[in-house]
């Protein structure tokens, strides 16, 4: 078996999770923006009764409806990237898509920005392999909807970035070693060279976390297997910058670098109260930390790829609060405040993450330098 590139070793370290999204529309109704709630109501409807039944002709897949989950139209925009709950029409339907027997399952939005989006969301080990999976599912339900389409064009889609394969790939990428030395507009340029995106509110303002969105810019001109070759291999590029970086960080200015982890450690160790911002630094500090080798913790994995979304204000007290709370004896006025509260439970939930130790090495470079 031939040794792995740098990229290919760092992606599972910089890349946090991919979402894969094929774009389909019927030929039946105008799209959902042009509806009224009514009629999109019906139609939602209408759609999701024939996605119903077209899944149960495939024989293997199960379907579910999952519309009226409340704690999923929370948690689904941070942790499978699909509309939020605030942001749904009308006509609105989630269906989520089971394959018992592989143990996939792909989501399917009905009447967000198109009639339909089907979706498959995590770290994949090949991006190749998961869209032919999901397209091979597309194409059989296909068989069922009638999508629109165009000989010349290919599928219609009310986003003209999506016209064509109706292909949407998007990755949330932690680059702690870029932002450090300032590289996120030299990011977005690279991006923007290979047809990509980043999605960047401000290049001189470092994001919560250092995690950025690389998306495909165009769906049109080549297959979708090309497209996502294309973006595998530019954040297999990326991912071995950001390598670099941090071991720039770590041979090159580790005095800075321990600064960094102590401030971060004591920060950890003893807030009261952490904010979604300050949590999100933290953790991007304690991961580059961790897979530079720079400190070390046996409970702590720099794998899990679900810490930066577990912080977040959307989903932190539904996923975390409640035990914590069971656990925690805040004071009352703080108890009954749920800003304050969620502010000293995540302080209390990230408190576990100061328990790492530093490495000599660094400790001895620090010390020369």
């Amino acid at each position: 078996m031939a040794n792995k590139s740098l990229g290919e070793e760092w992606l599972p370290l910089v890349c946090l999770k991919t979402q894969i999204a094929l774009v389909r529309n019927v030929r039946s109704a105008v799209f959902p923006a042009r509806m009224a709630q009514g009629p999109a109501r019906r139609f939602g409807r209408h759609l999701a009764e024939a996605m119903s039944r077209a899944v149960r002709t495939l024989g293997t897949w199960t379907v579910e409806d999952v519309t009226d989950d409340i704690p999923l139209a929370e948690a689904g925009e941070i942790y499978y990237g699909l509309t939020p709950g605030d942001g749904r029409g009308p006509g609105y339907r989630l269906l989520r898509l089971g394959e018992p027997a592989t143990g996939r399952e792909v989501w399917c939005e009905l009447m967000s920005a198109n009639h339909l989006t089907f979706s498959v969301t995590g770290q994949f080990a090949s991006f190749e392999a998961e869209e032919a999976a999901l397209h091979a599912l597309v194409d059989a339900l296909g068989a069922h909807l009638d999508y629109a389409a165009d000989k010349d064009l290919g599928y219609l889609t009310a986003q003209v970035s999506l016209l064509g394969t109706g292909l949407r790939i998007r990755s949330w990428m932690h680059v702690g070693g870029l932002t450090h030395f300032g590289y996120l507009q030299e990011l977005s340029n690279a991006a923007m060279a290979k047809e990509m995106l980043v999605e960047l509110d401000n290049p001189d303002s470092p994001p919560p976390g250092s995690i950025v969105i690389v998306f495909n810019r165009f769906s049109l001109g080549m297959p979708t297997q090309e497209i996502v070759r294309r973006f595998g291999a530019f954040l297999r590029r990326v991912s071995e910058q950001e390598a670099e970086a941090r071991k720039r960080l770590f041979h090159d200015e580790p005095f800075v670098f321990l600064n960094l982890l102590k401030r971060a450690k004591a920060v950890l160790k003893n807030a009261m109260m952490m904010d979604e911002m300050e949590a999100l630094d933290l953790l991007s500090d304690v991961r580059l930390g961790l897979t530079t080798g720079a400190i070390a913790a046996r409970k702590i994995d720099p794998l899990t790829p679900h810490w930066f979304d577990d912080a977040t204000d959307r989903v932190f007290y539904a996923k975390h609060g409640r035990a914590l709370r069971r656990k925690a004896r805040l004071p009352h006025d703080v108890d009954t405040f749920p800003p304050w509260r969620d502010e000293a439970l995540r302080a209390e939930w990230m408190r576990p993450l100061a328990s790492f130790s530093f490495s000599n090495e660094l400790i001895e470079r620090a010390d020369e330098q």
